[in-house]
């Protein structure tokens, strides 16, 4: 009973989008492909560009940070769902990574996304509502760490203001796409645990 509930409200904030329908409605989100072995890229204007980082003391404390501080940053920023797409036509869970038994936190990312019906086939969007946020992005940065093909997804707001990333180290960038927004962007990221990248 339990497990049919976990499911069931996870499934209410997650919102699966075909690839075709994210590629028309969100069109702000990074993209590439390969055409007679020749690259084709667009990403879109950039006003500003952050890269932050989360002070840690192990693996899991950083996860932790990350949910919780991304999803403190969204609810100040009155941003309500987050959709997550990869850049290119890749399956969200691999076949390699779905038969991976060999780290407990992985077999419960993958086991996260198979309750939410996410498996081997689907490529497209994800909308994420912020009352998931938190325990979503503790099994997407899982995946980002564990997966060395899941590298190229991103984040967007459905405004499309901002454009988010996380690398598998933990550091994230944050892309401001209105120069109106930043102001905002600022106040509202000072007020969590995030700290500039030296560069």
């Amino acid at each position: 009973r339990c497990v049919l509930c976990f499911r069931r409200v996870t499934i209410k904030t997650m919102m699966k989008i075909s690839r075709d329908i994210s590629l028309i409605k969100f069109r702000k989100f990074p993209l590439r492909s390969v055409e007679k072995n020749t690259e084709v890229s667009y990403y879109p204007t950039v006003n500003s560009r952050f890269w932050m980082k989360l002070e840690h003391k192990s693996t899991k404390g950083l996860t932790n940070a990350l949910s919780e501080q991304i999803s403190k940053l969204c609810k100040n920023l009155d941003i309500n769902d987050l959709i997550f797409l990869c850049d290119f036509n890749r399956v969200w869970i691999s076949k390699f990574t779905a038969e991976r038994n060999d780290h407990l936190p992985l077999s419960k990312a993958i086991e996260y996304f198979k309750l939410n019906k996410i498996g081997s086939r689907f490529n497209g969007g994800l909308k994420v509502n912020i009352t998931e946020l938190p325990e979503f992005l503790k099994h997407y940065y899982t995946l980002t760490r564990c997966d060395g093909g899941f590298t190229y997804y991103h984040f967007l707001d459905e405004n499309q203001n901002l454009l988010g990333f996380i690398h598998y180290s933990g550091d994230v960038c944050f892309e401001i796409l209105n120069e109106k927004y930043e102001t905002l962007f600022l106040k509202e990221l000072s007020k969590t645990s995030f700290q500039k990248v030296d560069q």
